[in-house]
């Protein structure tokens, strides 16, 4: 039940700092009585010891001397403390927390901040074209020519009067946190709660429009038990308070370019604990629903930072590193320019609702099995006939919620002509070499391995072909491109997109001959089609 209403922020802040702190000093409480080995010095100790080293790591900011200098202090204290001392370090330790999570949304603010975003982003990549700065007045960006939205939306905008939502999308980009809060506000749908990575939080600008279209602050550096449990119960209590939240259930961005299949599934699962303390006090509207949401880019800002990071974890030794030629800043501003001088398209899809143990859900609030018979929700969280958290039961509860987002993920995939023309291209090379593992593959670049244009196009074909049956099946969605233009169409807009970003190397085509001069992009690229049965399509 929301006991905040349209409460000031200020006020807001207040209730969330104190109930917060509160609710996480009694869940380690529970804990203590729980596990005779665990004690305060242990939980404290962890968080100061995770805190201290990544800060030896990190660059001398004035945040970072301020954490220091509270680290250190907590550091001096604990050791020679009794319990009650050492309580008190804890609370610090966990108002510290909640204040650095805590956002400053106003909902008053919303709308606007939505309407000027896109402009904000049309002047900062104007200002870096001096003719462009002349025709900056009549020539407004219109987000929706970039932002394509697809969905149930008017079941959605039904679900959100009848209960609290859960957006879940996938994660691919830091631009995510401003794309989703452009599209919530686009389609209509009301305000909602999330974490976006604290790093976003570094330019004051951009810091003030994430606040006010809803965000608050996650920092995923942060390993220690008391942090992940500060940040579940802030979480937890927002939801209770029935604001509507979104959480990316993939944890960080995708490194690898696929659609995530390993989710992080403890915010998700703070949902059944908040379903049953409504039922137990007989909330109006006690439910949660929750919507998985597929984001899609042609071309992705951080591709080769991302795919790069996942190769050397997992290669080890058997990857280089080449050198990155931009700063960041470079890259997002080549990023805009690409977006609005190809018409290039964010895909935002909102899947079917489903419920907290992965059931469909009509647009009536009902949920509905494999036969589309109605199911009692309520029965799932009754224990002795009445509502209890059972935290063995509960869990598995969210694993089947997980499992089930993961198949909506792939279903509501969309497939553009890049990731296509990408997995093609990378099919053949590696046909072609296949003797080589993996990371021998990815150095077998540049103009003397190229294949016959005529041949890529044969095997889009066939791709094309691939998709659309797996797209008539309901298994992926594909953009108007690939469903109407032959290949020839596709390979020219794919071309169009690479060569205009990531300096034109993850393919090129001279003398009738495509190839690539970063194969790590291409990989990333194709990952996107990853986990569908499609190299079957592609053979004669």
């Amino acid at each position: 039940m929301n006991l905040l209403g349209n409460a000031p922020s200020r006020q807001r802040r207040d209730f969330y700092l104190s109930e917060v702190s509160e609710r996480v000093l009694a869940e380690f409480k529970e804990d203590l009585k729980r596990d005779s080995f665990l004690s305060l010095e242990v939980i404290i100790n962890d968080a100061l010891y995770q805190e201290q080293d990544r800060l030896k790591r990190e660059k001398s900011t004035v945040e970072n001397e301020d954490a220091r200098r509270f680290w250190s202090d907590i550091g001096r204290n604990f050791l020679n403390g009794d319990d009650a001392e050492r309580e008190i370090l804890l609370r610090r330790i966990i108002t510290r927390y909640v204040e650095e999570i805590h956002g400053s949304f106003n909902p008053r603010l919303h709308g606007m901040v939505a309407r000027v975003v896109p402009w904000l982003l049309k002047g900062v990549l104007n200002k870096v074209s001096p003719a462009s700065v002349l025709t900056w007045a009549s020539d407004k960006l219109s987000l929706e020519d970039n932002l394509v939205i697809s969905g149930p939306l008017d079941e959605i905008r039904s679900l959100a009067g009848k209960g609290t939502l859960i957006m879940a999308p996938t994660h691919s980009s830091n631009l995510d946190s401003v794309a989703i809060g452009m599209g919530l506000y686009l389609s209509r749908l009301p305000p909602f709660t999330y974490g976006a990575g604290l790093n976003l939080y570094t330019n004051p600008v951009i810091s003030y429009f994430l606040n006010n279209l809803g965000a608050y602050k996650v920092d995923r550096r942060k390993k220690n038990e008391i942090y992940k449990t500060t940040l579940k119960q802030y979480a937890t209590l927002s939801m209770e308070q029935g604001e509507h939240n979104l959480f990316f259930p993939g944890g960080t961005r995708n490194r690898r370019g696929d659609i995530e299949q390993h989710l992080k599934l403890g915010l998700l699962g703070c949902g059944v604990r908040v379903y049953v303390r409504n039922l137990v006090n007989a909330n109006p509207k006690p439910d949660l629903f929750v919507v998985p949401v597929n984001l899609s880019y042609g071309l992705v800002l951080e591709a080769k930072t991302l795919i790069e990071d996942y190769l050397k974890e997992e290669g080890k030794g058997r990857f280089i590193r080449a050198r990155e030629k931009k700063g960041s800043l470079m890259r997002m501003l080549d990023f805009w320019r690409n977006l609005t001088r190809m018409h290039s398209k964010v895909h935002l899809h909102f899947g079917e609702p489903i419920d907290l143990f992965g059931n469909r859900v009509d647009a009536e609030g009902n949920s509905r099995d494999n036969r589309h018979r109605v199911i009692d929700r309520k029965k799932y969280v009754l224990e002795n006939g009445r509502p209890a958290h059972v935290p063995q039961r509960d869990q598995e509860y969210t694993r089947e919620l997980g499992r089930s987002l993961v198949q909506a993920y792939l279903r509501n995939n969309i497939i553009l002509s890049t990731h296509a023309l990408s997995f093609a291209a990378f099919h053949l090379i590696r046909k072609r070499n296949p003797a080589f593992d993996l990371y021998r593959l990815l150095r077998t670049e540049g103009p003397e391995t190229g294949i016959e244009k005529a041949t890529v196009l044969l095997s889009l074909g066939r791709l094309k072909s691939g998709l659309i049956a797996l797209a008539d099946l309901g298994r992926l969605q594909i953009d108007s491109t690939l469903k109407e233009g032959d290949a020839e169409t596709l390979f020219t807009t794919a071309m169009a997109h690479f060569s205009t970003f990531h300096d034109g190397r993850t393919l090129k085509c001279e003398r009738g001959k495509v190839y690539s001069e970063d194969m790590k992009l291409l990989y990333y690229y194709r990952n996107h089609l990853d986990h569908y049965p499609l190299e079957r399509y592609l053979e004669p």
